[in-house]
């Protein structure tokens, strides 16, 4: 072999040390495979929605492997089958309920909307006349008669209901978008699921060999990491679906005590939009209390400060409870990261924010721990001469 050049330039001796092309070979590879991803990103929505579903279904499916049959452990294939099992049959208990009761609701929808539009009238007429009495009081140019809309409403109240529900072309666009979104709904449902199923089934050899792509001294610090992730994850993800389970059965109960209109529909909205915290339930409140004050001045008022108690026990009750410390994110941080979300890829992006925003915290949170760390350590001793 050649005798090295005394005169070799440094870069040149610093890429001949193993570790450092190690290291660069390993980080050009991750470059490649995030740029894989990211230029796939459209797709990658069913695998992101099956991780975080595999992470909530986790720890029944491990609860559920550690039981013996004859003295055998549960695989995690019958495990993961029966909690689809259970979740299908509780679905389908759920919407044999539900359905006829939307149906009902459904059907009273045309006269609660005449009824609507009647009161919105009547309401319309006597802030005219206050208004209309004022500017007389005070000699101001105020002509009613003038007001094309507040006359159309008087004369064609019919009118007015057949414009809002019913049109047949739009009733014929809007059910072959409906099948559409029926059928990619059904496809993408399956994916999902079946995604799934293979996370939550091969577990421990997703894990290996992701462990595997580590280099061996910082399996350690990547096992920190992980843990970190799963815990964050643990009170975001998991604590965050208990919360709008909590937040739909409240919010049903609370509209069927009071007498609102349509607490079903009302009900599952707020459960959907508690998905994404804070702005999620400030979103559903809007149409609860539009609906409640149809009714009632008075009933929109006790429908919002029902809806207010809710967040109230769900901020200072279940939040620390259910998600506890290990997700713990100041409400900084989460308006930021929906908004950046919400900004990036609409309301898939504001879903996700939170999740991902919790694996960033915990990687930055090592990151900076390793830093203080190795800054507090002793100096090495200089060699003697």
């Amino acid at each position: 072999m050649f005798p090295r050049d005394p005169n070799e330039p440094r870069v040149i001796i610093w890429l001949r040390n193993p570790s450092v092309r190690r290291t660069l070979i390993l980080s050009a590879l991750w470059l490649f495979a995030f740029a894989v991803l990211f230029s796939f990103r459209a797709v990658l929505l069913p695998f992101g929605i099956a991780v975080l579903i595999a992470f909530i279904i986790e720890p029944v499916v491990e609860r559920t492997s550690r039981l013996r049959l004859r003295g055998r452990r549960v695989p995690r294939v019958a495990a993961v089958l029966s909690i689809y099992a259970a979740s299908f049959v509780a679905l389908y208990v759920f919407l044999s309920f539900t359905i006829p009761q939307i149906g009902h609701e459904f059907a009273k929808f045309p006269t609660q909307l005449r009824q609507v539009i009647v009161e919105a009238q009547a309401k319309a007429n006597h802030a005219l006349e206050q208004v209309e009495e004022f500017a007389r009081a005070n000699n101001l140019p105020f002509e009613r008669s003038k007001l094309d809309v507040d006359q159309y409403l008087r004369e064609n109240p019919d009118a007015v209901v057949e414009n809002l529900s019913a049109n047949a072309a739009q009733l014929l666009s809007f059910g072959r978008d409906l099948v559409a979104t029926v059928v990619g709904t059904v496809f993408g449902l399956f994916l999902v699921l079946m995604l799934t199923a293979f996370l939550s089934m091969d577990r421990e050899r997703i894990e290996q060999f992701a462990t595997s792509l580590v280099p061996p001294e910082y399996v350690s610090s990547y096992d920190t990491i992980v843990r970190g992730i799963s815990n964050g994850l643990a009170g975001v993800v998991r604590g965050q679906v208990l919360i709008c389970l909590t937040n739909g059965v409240l919010t049903f109960i609370g509209l069927w005590l009071l007498g609102v209109k349509l607490p079903i529909i009302l009900a599952t909205v707020a459960t959907v939009f508690s998905l994404i915290p804070i702005f999620g339930s400030i979103i559903s409140t809007i149409p609860i209390v539009a609906i409640a004050l149809t009714d009632s001045f008075t009933l929109g008022i006790l429908t919002l400060l029902w809806i207010i108690g809710i967040h109230l026990v769900e901020a200072n009750l279940l939040n620390p409870k259910i998600m506890g410390d290990a997700a713990k994110i100041h409400p900084v941080i989460v308006v930021f990261v929906l908004i950046v979300g919400e900004k990036t890829s609409g309301l898939i992006g504001a879903l996700f924010a939170v999740p991902i925003a919790a694996v960033v915290l915990t990687i930055f949170k090592f990151l900076h721990n390793r830093a203080l760390t190795a800054s507090n350590e002793p100096p090495e001793p200089a060699p003697s001469a």
